[in-house]
């Protein structure tokens, strides 16, 4: 090297000293581009990245991070099931009626007095049909039985049991029945027709332990010119216990 390349260099390094920068070396400058300061070139800021420009923005409530539409709602309880009735037990199926503790489900009613009574062998209310045999031969002397024996337990008062028969012109009727003590009952007659709560009554007894209707010399004869569908009604006035009743024709 002669003496003006040397010179040259002495001065070089004699400015880089005063700027910080070696003129003599031979490495490229630093990058000015931005892109560069946060990494490689085009690598930088991604969107979408929590606290980076650009980012989307969060939910109201939502946790730092959280996706969007993910996460806890605002107004939603812990733990709750998405279309859930507020107060809903959990596992319940809201809205079921007929299951129970579901909504519109109704209680049952207690029952009440009144009803059917208990229908039984008449074999095993032999302590009435036996007295209603002895009491029948006073209150329809020479009248044949008509139908079966009607025996039953009543349990409350107005209970009842029914039998049907045909009331046939030109035959007379009387119906007898027979309670055990403490019991009282009564008997009626009545006419049976398809309009709902339309029942002629044809006689009813007072109540007691020995009842009748049409008995002795006053049996009932129909009315109608035609046979037509009637019933007997037993009916505990007073009481409970085993009675019985019995239709008689002639």
């Amino acid at each position: 090297m002669n003496r003006t390349g040397l010179s040259f260099c002495a001065f070089a390094v004699v400015l880089a000293s005063a700027i910080g920068t070696s003129a003599c070396s031979k490495d490229p400058p630093p990058a000015n581009n931005p892109a560069q300061l946060n990494g490689q070139a085009g690598w930088g800021q991604q969107p979408g990245q929590p606290g980076q420009p650009g980012a989307y923005p969060q939910q109201p409530g939502a946790q730092p991070g959280a996706q969007p539409g993910w996460g806890p709602q605002p107004g939603a309880q812990p733990g709750a099931q998405p279309g859930a009735q507020p107060g809903a037990q959990p596992g319940a199926m809201p809205g079921i009626p007929g299951m129970p503790g579901m909504p519109g489900q109704q209680p049952a009613g207690g029952g009440g007095a009144g009803g059917t009574a208990q229908a039984i062998d008449p074999n095993l209310a032999a302590a009435a049909t036996g007295l209603m045999g002895v009491y029948a031969g006073t209150e329809a002397p020479g009248m044949a039985k008509e139908g079966n024996i009607v025996a039953g337990n009543f349990s409350a008062e107005g209970q009842m049991l029914e039998q049907q028969f045909q009331f046939v012109p030109g035959k007379c009727y009387t119906v007898v029945a027979q309670a055990v003590p403490p019991l009282q009952v009564s008997v009626e007659i009545q006419y049976t027709t398809p309009l709902p709560g339309f029942n002629p009554s044809v006689g009813k007894s007072n109540a007691g332990t020995q009842v009748s209707v049409g008995g002795k010399q006053n049996c009932l004869r129909p009315l109608a010119p035609v046979a037509a569908p009637a019933k007997f009604i037993l009916r505990a006035a007073k009481g409970t216990g085993l009675a019985a009743a019995q239709l008689y024709s002639k």
